[in-house]
């Protein structure tokens, strides 16, 4: 081991020495293991760099022999994609790997990080080499020199942009060029090359082909409003006016009030439509009553310290009766809520009424503005406290069947992309409709659901409706399908920066994943974004050799 050791030194201080003289030829080593590869390592009278100039390096014409010893790994840990290059590997030869790193949190090449080399054998640790800098992003090129035949385990130790490690076991070293073993093989025609450089330029991914529970699902529109108990509607209790100078601050449409607030001030008309001044009679019925409830009140102090007698106390008690009743009778007829309703003013031309909020909420409608003249009844401001919301939709007539038994929801409200689960926003099924509108021809289902992101009340949204679930199916992102001519095809990541074109039968599309009938098998990996720009890496007539330049 020492020997190997001494040759990979030896190795690289001759490297070195002739980085002053050697032109392109040059290796350039920094300091402690850091490693700047450049020009490729000629060897055994064959270059086996990795060029995307000129001809590729790595292609094979057709019946010409290719030496088997020669090496391309791709690997993927849930962290990291290894794609690894090296060439046929001869005792006393230096050897450069090119070693090719992806983040697979983001796809982007692996940098700015410490990565160990570590090689082994039957007999134990044969020697390691470190690097820490590299010249092209995410492309690391060690240089080895074995001394002895046979197979060799790799250990690579990556430590910065991901801590990681991944192992490559079997890695052939043989005595000659000549022990060899040589074969006739031809590279696949239809494999696509796209290589790791224009991986990193954009964005790009692959994801390994599994198996997930999918549920047949029903379309339907729908849109969101208020919970029906927590939207009130504040009314003017008499006929009136909103006059500018006592309502200088409105509630507007949009507007976050408490309950409480001051909404707006009414000054009531001397005498309503029909003749009779309900207000006038309000108000004094209001006067009475606190009046008698204050006397009566007084009588029972009096009375416990007899000062009065009893006949007082009750004479005390029937008058309040009596205003009550006079009170609750004219407030029937004006139908006022008195939580939410003051009274000023000490004549009928002075007083007037303010309103107020009844509960907490958002001003969804305002039907004043100041100056307007207001009939009793008529609508002043809508309310709604929106914590909640009515997901109202609209099921098709014709799936009626499928949605006997309605299961999870979910859905998209227009202009926005996200996708709102029923566990995100706690929704929960309140009402399944069993008669079909006549106008829409659809059967209405109705969820509640929280609104923690302050969703608009009468927003438009899209839902899906699971009804059938389907276990353990191969699925892929839906991003994946690339359509042509009503077909599908994907994209299969072969090796490090091989892609194979693959048509396939679909199923069932449920939550942005696509059931797969044919086509793919499990553990396969696939490109899942801008699949696309693999699908003109095919059609182009000058893609790049497949091949690098270090």
């Amino acid at each position: 081991m020492k020997r190997l050791i001494t040759l990979i030194i030896l190795c690289t201080s001759l490297v070195m020495a002739g980085c002053g003289g050697a032109g392109d030829e040059a290796h350039s080593h920094g300091e402690e293991g850091d490693h700047t590869h450049e020009p490729t390592t000629q060897q055994a009278g064959e270059d086996h760099g990795h060029s995307h100039d000129g001809e590729s390096d790595h292609s094979h014409g057709d019946g010409e022999p290719r030496l088997e010893g020669a090496g391309v790994i791709t690997q993927w840990t849930d962290k990291t994609e290894l794609f690894m290059e090296y060439p046929e590997l001869i005792v006393g030869q230096e050897a450069t790997f090119a070693v090719h790193l992806t983040r697979l949190s983001d796809f982007q090449p692996i940098s700015e990080s410490e990565v160990q080399f570590v090689f082994s054998s039957e007999r134990g640790n044969e020697g390691a080499l470190t690097e820490t800098e590299v010249q092209i992003p995410g492309i690391y090129g060690p240089d080895v020199v074995f001394e002895r035949a046979g197979r060799y385990d790799l250990t690579i130790i990556i430590q910065g942009m991901v801590d990681d490690t991944l192992q490559v076991n079997g890695i052939p070293v043989y005595d000659s060029a000549e022990d060899v073993p040589a074969t006739h093989g031809e590279e696949d025609p239809n494999l696509i090359t796209f290589l790791k450089e224009q991986q990193w330029k954009i964005p790009f991914a692959t994801q390994e082909v599994g198996r997930h529970t999918l549920s047949e699902s029903v379309d339907a529109h729908g849109e969101l409003k208020p919970v029906q108990s927590k939207e009130v509607v504040v009314s003017a209790p008499f006929s009136g006016i909103i006059l500018s100078s006592a309502n200088q601050r409105l509630p507007i449409e949009g507007q976050s009030i408490n309950k409480g607030m001051s909404l707006v001030q009414l000054n009531p008309s001397i005498q309503s439509a029909d003749g009779e001044n309900y207000a006038q009679q309000f108000i004094n019925a209001q006067s009475q009553l606190s009046l008698a409830g204050k006397n009566l009140e007084r009588s029972k102090r009096l009375f416990e310290k007899e000062a009065i007698p009893e006949l007082e106390l009750e004479k005390a008690r029937i008058e309040y009766r009596q205003a009550l009743t006079q009170f609750q009778t004219i407030n029937e007829i004006a139908q006022i809520d008195t939580a939410s309703v003051d009274t000023y003013g000490e004549s009928g031309g002075s007083y007037r009424f303010e309103m107020k909020a009844p509960i907490s909420g958002t001003v969804i409608e305002s039907f004043i503005r100041p100056g307007m003249q207001i009939k009793a009844g008529e609508p002043l401001l809508k309310i709604a406290d929106l914590s909640k919301m009515w997901l109202s939709v609209h099921v098709p007539a014709a799936e009626r069947n499928a949605i006997q038994n309605p299961g999870d929801a979910v859905f998209y409200v227009q202009g926005n992309e996200k996708m709102y689960g029923m566990d995100e926003v706690n929704g929960r099924l309140i009402s399944a409709g069993k008669q079909v509108d006549p106008q829409t021809r659809t059967l209405s289902l109705l969820y509640e659901i929280d609104n923690k992101e302050g969703l608009h009340s009468g927003l438009f949204v899209t839902a899906e409706i699971d009804t059938d679930q389907k276990e353990n199916v191969i699925a892929i992102p839906e991003s994946a399908l690339i359509e042509e001519e009503g077909n599908f095809v994907v994209y299969v990541h072969v090796a490090g920066e091989s892609f194979e074109k693959r048509a396939i039968t679909t199923g069932i599309i449920n939550r942005g994943w696509v059931e797969v009938l044919s086509g793919l098998n499990e553990g396969e990996h696939i490109v899942t974004t801008n699949a696309y720009q693999v699908k003109l890496a095919s059609l182009s007539s000058e893609a790049p050799a497949h091949g690098h330049t270090h």
